[in-house]
């Protein structure tokens, strides 16, 4: 017994001895901070992000860029342009009444996210391709959204129209819920 307990203090003493392992260095992303749908933000990685024009570019969506739509649809995401590069640069909803307009929101480079209303009254409009428009009142800027859908599988093309010129098209998919 006297042996045992020897050898477990031994034991013990050896493992007090051995140096310390090193601590391990573990990369984690950087947090992106989230804007508040009535904060502009600038992306300065786009071309354009350094001229008078830079809002020509669409941003991608923030979490809570659909709370501009919320009073006039049911709510963002009902249907949702996505381009090549994955990201969610408009998002619709859809009309609280089916005979009224619905509406999508977008983020311009620079600018609050920014809702604009469908041309036409109903769900199905929205479905199959709409055209969204803000007017410029109040110096605010006048846009105008078209989705053409290529085909069955969601394939579109999203152009983006300002005061100043239309800007290249976007390519992604047009999906909405059934």
């Amino acid at each position: 017994m006297k042996l045992r307990l020897a050898l477990l203090c031994a034991l013990a003493v050896s493992a007090c001895d051995q140096p310390a392992e090193e601590p391990v260095a573990v990369e984690t992303e950087t947090a992106q901070t989230a804007f508040a749908p009535d904060e502009p933000r600038l992306d300065e990685t786009l071309p354009g992000a350094g001229s008078e024009y830079a809002y020509a570019d669409l941003l991608a969506l923030e979490p809570d860029d659909g709370v501009v739509i919320a009073d006039s649809t049911k709510g963002a995401g009902f249907c949702t342009f996505t381009d090549e590069g994955g990201r969610v640069i408009l998002s619709a909803g859809a009309p609280t009444e089916e005979e009224k307009a619905g509406a999508a929101v977008v983020r311009p480079n620079g600018q609050p996210a920014t809702a604009l209303y469908a041309q036409a009254g109903g769900s199905e409009y929205i479905t199959t391709g709409p055209i969204f428009e803000r007017e410029a009142v109040d110096g605010a800027l006048g846009m105008t959204v078209t989705i053409v859908k290529a085909d069955d599988t969601g394939a579109a093309t999203l152009t983006f129209d300002v005061a100043d010129g239309e800007r290249d098209p976007y390519n992604g998919t047009w999906s909405c819920q059934a």
